[in-house]
């Protein structure tokens, strides 16, 4: 009994045949550098950060059939994502003036609601002790 290539010389050869058609041609296809600059990769993460939500803000208004509460949910997030990246942001000097008498308040409210929840016995949020509103950059 004749096995594999005794049996069947000629399909050697043209399995070699196919497994260099197999194997890319080095000019056909074009040579990229993904490498972009950490400034460049910077800038657009933050814009990223700053328009997504506004997208799906619109998406949200769309589905509840009400744009205003939509792009509302969507430009206050927006604000929020945008106050954490400190120097580069855009609404941090303009509303973080108007939001720090609150900052105290915001830090008891969530460290007395991490108190209540260990007290009952229930797992208390890690952020919620560690929260520190204060501004960022500041």
């Amino acid at each position: 009994m004749l096995v594999g290539s005794e049996s069947y010389p000629r399909a050697i050869g043209v399995m070699d045949s196919v497994e260099t058609l197999k194997k890319p041609h080095q000019d056909r296809y074009v040579h990229f550098s993904h490498e972009m600059p950490d400034e460049t990769a910077e800038a657009s993460a933050r814009t990223l950060i700053r328009t997504v939500p506004m997208i799906y803000g619109v998406l949200l208004g769309g589905i509840l059939g009400n744009m205003l509460i939509g792009v509302s949910m969507g430009l206050a997030l927006t604000i929020a994502l945008d106050m954490r990246m400190a120097r580069y942001s855009w609404f941090l000097p303009l509303l973080g003036p108007v939001l720090a008498p609150f900052c105290p308040v915001i830090n008891a409210i969530a460290h007395g609601l991490a108190k209540l929840l260990r007290a009952v016995g229930l797992p208390a949020p890690a952020f919620l002790a560690a929260l520190d509103c204060s501004m960022p950059g500041r």
